[in-house]
């Protein structure tokens, strides 16, 4: 029996030899080797507190994502994804240059081959810096018509931006939006996000800094509008020899906000300028809201009204008439009245220039009285009757009328 198992061993080895040989051929034509690029392998960053306890902060250059060449049969390569790799750049690690070197793996098949050894990450290095920033609200939208924003609150009020130096720099304003279409109350919002924006108005990738505080409240509110009528009064008295010929100002009306028992309580404004002592038009604006109380705010867009002044410096002509042109009232029954002087009477008539234009010999209408005027000769003064009265003197304001019985 041990001779029939001993005999020809040469040739049962060299059997078992074929036997293995055909399984391999066999093998390898079902389930082939093969290789395969696997792309875009995201890698994952370890032990950034090695940067960051310098105060430093990275950005990467290159390597966040490895293309993986892989070789093994062809039942496995086929399946793979990028999800089955395991790339790690340790931080700890990043030499002079910069490069941090890329560990890849296949935990689930090791038995597949990873041709490439060296890769690397390439990142830059920039200090770190942190700076603070006021916190603006800004709403989106528009209140309910009668309504207005009087105050936007946000808590925190300031924040603190952490990052890359060439970053944070970069930095205008930090806002929180808030949507206040149609409000007609106050309100608050939570945990809102802050934006960063740019010089450029353009917005920024949060993602690259830090924040003290991640989220923040907003407080909004509303007050009742009213608009009123804007009245200007004006006071004092120009310089003398001038005189105020009118005036205009704008706006006429402008728009308040308040509480609505407030609101209630102004009609309308009533502002005052004082010409006192000038001598030239004018020109100027009045702060209205000097002219309004605590209780409301004015929300018009004209802050000022512009007013403009018109102030003449009073010139004078001379009107000549007859003596016999005076109208003689009120004569005494039962009497003569006659003037005993026959020469010309000037009357000086003073005003702006304007109106002396405007101003003739008709318009003066002089006149005596002669009520309770006795018989004989006496001095009366020469009235006028004329809206102008005011503005006309006369040289020789007495003349002689001589009072006689009537035969």
């Amino acid at each position: 029996m041990k001779e029939k198992l001993t005999r020809n061993t040469g040739l049962k080895i060299l059997s078992l030899a074929l036997a293995f040989l055909i399984w391999v051929v066999i093998l390898n034509v079902d389930d082939p080797a093969t290789t395969s690029t696997i792309k875009d392998v995201p890698v994952t960053r370890i032990n950034e507190n090695a940067i960051i306890s310098r105060d430093k902060v990275y950005d990467v250059v290159s390597g966040e994502t490895v293309d993986v060449k892989v070789k093994g049969k062809r039942s496995i390569i086929d399946k793979l994804k990028k999800e089955d790799f395991r790339a790690v750049a340790d931080l700890s690690k990043l030499s002079l240059t910069y490069a941090v070197p890329i560990d890849v793996s296949l935990p689930r098949y090791p038995e597949v081959e990873i041709s490439q050894k060296v890769m690397t990450m390439e990142v830059n290095l920039e200090n770190r810096i942190t700076e603070q920033f006021r916190v603006d609200v800004v709403e989106k939208g528009n209140v309910a018509p009668g309504y207005y924003i009087s105050a936007k609150t946000a808590r925190p009020n300031i924040i603190q931006v952490s990052g890359a130096e060439s970053v944070i720099k970069k930095i205008n304003e930090v806002v929180v939006e808030v949507n206040v279409t149609n409000r007609d109350e106050s309100f608050g919002e939570k945990e809102i996000i802050p934006k960063v924006y740019d010089k450029n108005g353009s917005l920024m990738d949060s993602s690259k800094m830090t924040f003290n505080f991640e989220k923040v409240d907003v407080s909004v509110t509303l007050l009742n509008t009213k608009t009123v009528k804007l009245w200007v009064e004006i006071k004092g008295t120009p310089y003398y020899g001038y005189e105020f010929v009118g005036f205009d100002y704008e706006p006429k009306q402008v728009v308040i906000a308040g509480k609505q028992e407030e609101l209630d309580k102004v009609p309308y404004i009533t502002a005052v300028y004082n010409i006192n002592n000038r001598r030239a038009d004018i020109e100027d604006e009045i702060d209205i809201k000097d002219y309004i109380t605590e209780d409301v705010i004015l929300i018009d867009e004209n802050q000022n009204a512009v007013i403009n002044i018109d102030i003449e410096k009073i010139e004078s002509k001379e009107i000549s008439f007859n003596s016999n042109e005076i109208e003689l009232r009120n004569v005494p029954y039962g009497t003569v009245a006659t003037i005993d002087n026959s020469s010309l009477v000037y009357a000086k008539v003073s005003g702006t220039k304007g109106e002396l234009n405007e101003i003739s010999k008709g318009d003066i209408k002089p006149y005596i009285d002669l009520s309770g005027a006795g018989v004989g000769t006496e001095v009366h003064n020469i009235q006028f009757d004329s809206s102008i009265k005011d503005k006309v003197s006369l040289s020789n304001p007495g003349i002689s009328v001589t009072l006689a019985y009537d035969d």
